[in-house]
């Protein structure tokens, strides 16, 4: 693998536990596949998979210094993708990961391995490939769903081709998760009362159209499952009016307290609250 990405978490980058925030992870990686093309030459091409699989293992901190490195898969079930391993400079533990396929076009003569990716890039708990788009609509109607966020896309967040970039795509999608945490019981008084919070552990992003500055949008948002110490959170982001489908992410989060670092248990009153949904939507087949 080749660097790609040397930077350092600012503060304005961190959440209220002074750690760096999901979107400027996906930032951060975006950056590295635009680097990986241009080192090699081709730096012309815009870096845009149009789906894209990470995986969170160690928090950085703030000031952390950042480092990234990225190689193509060259052979096997993965080839063609692209995969990235994001590190702590100072410490050398692997904070994140990311996996990106299924590009619109990538120049030919990449550096590349046959191996595949490493262990811990690879897919665990989320499916690799595709999101495909669901019908929100019933979703909704069924009670299964909610609304969690409009607005309309700023040309702040494009890149300079016009269309959203990752990382604010991803912002946005955060950015509304706390209603969603909250409709699935976890409201916000819940964790300050227990000293808990969410965190990604892994998720997966997939593009199902251009999504351009001025586009009105909103997020559908649903609980599909919980179990043990982790849910998932799921979303679609649809064109307004016409619930078009412009792109779709999934999370598998965990409730994790804040003194010890570690994932707990989800209240047994919780699941047994949206048991119905999940049946309702494991019988549709819903992310």
């Amino acid at each position: 693998m080749i660097e790609t990405h040397r930077s350092i978490v600012a503060p304005s980058e961190c959440d209220g536990n002074r750690h760096m925030n999901v979107s400027h992870y996906v930032r951060r990686f975006s950056e590295a596949g635009q680097n990986f093309l241009a080192i090699h030459g081709a730096g012309a091409a815009a870096y845009r998979p149009a789906n894209r699989h990470f995986r969170f293992h160690r928090e950085l901190e703030e000031n952390s210094r950042v480092l990234v490195v990225s190689i193509a898969v060259g052979g096997g079930a993965h080839r063609g993708e692209i995969v990235h391993v994001m590190e702590d400079a100072d410490r050398g533990f692997v904070s994140a990961t990311c996996i990106d396929s299924d590009f619109p076009e990538l120049p030919t003569g990449l550096p590349a391995t046959l191996g595949g990716p490493p262990a811990k890039a690879r897919p665990r708990s989320i499916e690799r490939g595709r999101y495909r788009p669901v019908d929100v609509d019933t979703l909704v109607a069924r009670r299964l769903a909610m609304v969690a966020h409009r607005n309309r896309v700023a040309a702040s967040e494009c890149d300079g081709d016009g269309r959203m970039s990752d990382g604010d795509l991803v912002g946005r999608f955060f950015a509304s998760a706390s209603h969603l945490w909250s409709y699935a019981g976890f409201d916000m008084s819940w964790f300050r009362e227990n000293g808990h919070g969410g965190a990604a552990v892994e998720m997966k992003l997939t593009r199902h159209a251009d999504i351009a500055a001025g586009q009105d949008y909103a997020i559908v948002s649903w609980v599909p499952r919980m179990a043990g110490k982790m849910l998932a959170l799921s979303n679609q982001m649809v064109a307004v009016p016409d619930n078009r489908p412009l792109a779709s992410i999934s999370a598998v989060s965990i409730v994790l307290d804040h003194d010890t670092r570690t994932a707990v248990e989800i209240p047994e009153a919780f699941r047994r609250k949206h048991a119905a949904r999940f049946g309702e939507l494991a019988a549709m087949g819903v992310y």
